[in-house]
């Protein structure tokens, strides 16, 4: 294949009250309905604009040099392209230099190669869905969209990639996934990702329980400043390394089992109160 993964980054990095990297969800409405989405991906799903109020909490919550990162995902980026073209645009009029990264299922390729595009530092990329690009357990994205991404990809090697194999049992969980028998599946630790805004306003401490609501993952509010997101963060982080994993170990559980179903075993994290950001 073309594609290659993008190798991870160093995980749970914060300085100066700042996330190295930070993912931005407007939502999980979806052009597909997979079984396997972790956030629950549907036509018939939520949606709400990015908005100068939720860049700006970005803003000052991600680190603005190149070491950083944004990542746009939820349902499907492409359905509004526009939004997130100017949502780039925003990012990088005020300041932001670091890495841009679209997930996506790339079956809309025109408007996710124009997305690229957009970037007027030329540093945006994308990441397709494994099981989609490869239709290993799930139907293939169109061959006329496959080859677009392809092709262009070839031209400009590194600008697309493709998503890990592994099976996560979260949202909707794997089930009736067909893939589930020749794919990795989850261990026992929590590949601690980096945390989401959504554009309702709130920080959540996990991209793939993103549509899960309970205390153990809310890490406070755009109203919030900076320093008790990130402390909430590297607590939920300790949490997740003293509490959660040798739940998961005791139990023989893979990691996000655990969030998925096992969560009113444990009790949440201690999250610092509320320390509003000043006007």
């Amino acid at each position: 294949m073309v594609f290659k993964e993008r190798a991870s980054r160093a995980r749970g990095v914060v300085a100066d009250n700042r996330l190295m990297e930070l993912h931005l969800y407007p939502g999980n409405q979806c052009n597909r309905d997979c079984d396997f989405c972790t956030v629950f991906g549907t036509p018939k799903g939520w949606y709400t604009d990015y908005t100068a109020e939720h860049l700006d909490a970005t803003l000052n919550s991600v680190m603005l040099h190149a070491a950083g990162a944004i990542k746009f995902y939820g349902g499907e980026p492409t359905l509004n392209h526009d939004n997130v073209m100017w949502a780039i645009t925003y990012l990088r009029e005020h300041g932001f230099q670091g890495a841009i990264v679209i997930y996506s299922n790339g079956i809309q390729a025109d408007r996710l190669l124009a997305i690229l595009a957009s970037d007027p530092l030329d540093k945006t990329t994308a990441s397709l869905n494994y099981s989609i690009a490869t239709g290993d357990g799930a139907p293939q994205m169109p061959l006329s969209s496959l080859r677009k991404l392809e092709a262009h990809e070839q031209a400009q090697p590194g600008t697309i990639a493709i998503g890990h194999p592994d099976i996560v049992d979260s949202g909707r969980g794997v089930d009736p996934f067909t893939g589930e028998e020749t794919r990795p599946k989850d261990t026992h630790r929590c590949p601690h990702c980096y945390p989401v805004l959504k554009t309702d306003g709130t920080f959540h401490a996990c991209p793939f329980a993103v549509e899960n609501a309970d205390p153990h993952f809310q890490l406070g509010t755009v109203q919030d400043s900076p320093k008790i997101v990130t402390q909430n963060f590297q607590t939920f982080l300790n949490w997740i390394d003293t509490v959660h994993e040798p739940y998961a170990i005791a139990n023989d559980l893979p990691a996000c089992t655990v969030c998925w179903k096992h969560l009113e075993d444990l009790a949440p994290p201690t999250y610092a109160q509320s320390e509003k950001v000043q006007a």
